[in-house]
């Protein structure tokens, strides 16, 4: 079985070793290949944006993911330790890049969480239905 999380530096290489994570998460389940695809799509999205806005040029980092299948519905959680985001950028187009990620999770996300933890981690959470 494979591990319930996976940790990577904050280098654009490793999307692809995230996206063979992803893969093999969703076969292990059988989904559907719909589902597979929103899945594969909205963690790429999300680890290609924190990629390059969330971190300043050069800064070491790294961003964990989790996938959970809950009922019906997938929850994907994203943790990072760069500078808080602002949770509005997210939410509220005000740049081009966190425009179009928005726009691309209300395509495919039921609903989308964004908090600071106790130990200064950013945490996204998304719900793919």
């Amino acid at each position: 079985m494979m591990d319930p999380r996976l940790t990577l530096s904050n280098r654009p290489e490793n999307l692809k070793p995230l996206m063979k994570y992803v893969r093999k998460w969703a076969e292990d389940r059988s989904l559907s290949p719909n589902r597979r695809c929103s899945l594969e799509k909205a963690a790429e999205d999300i680890f290609r944006h924190l990629v390059t806005y969330a971190y300043q040029p050069d800064q070491p980092g790294s961003i964990a993911i989790a996938l959970e299948e809950r009922g019906p519905r997938l929850r994907l959680m994203f943790e990072d330790d760069a500078a808080p985001h602002n949770p509005s950028s997210i939410t509220d187009g005000s740049t081009l890049s966190a425009c179009r990620l928005d726009n691309d999770l209300q395509q495919l996300a039921e609903s989308l969480v964004y908090f600071r933890t106790a130990d200064r981690k950013n945490r996204l959470i998304v719900f793919l239905t």
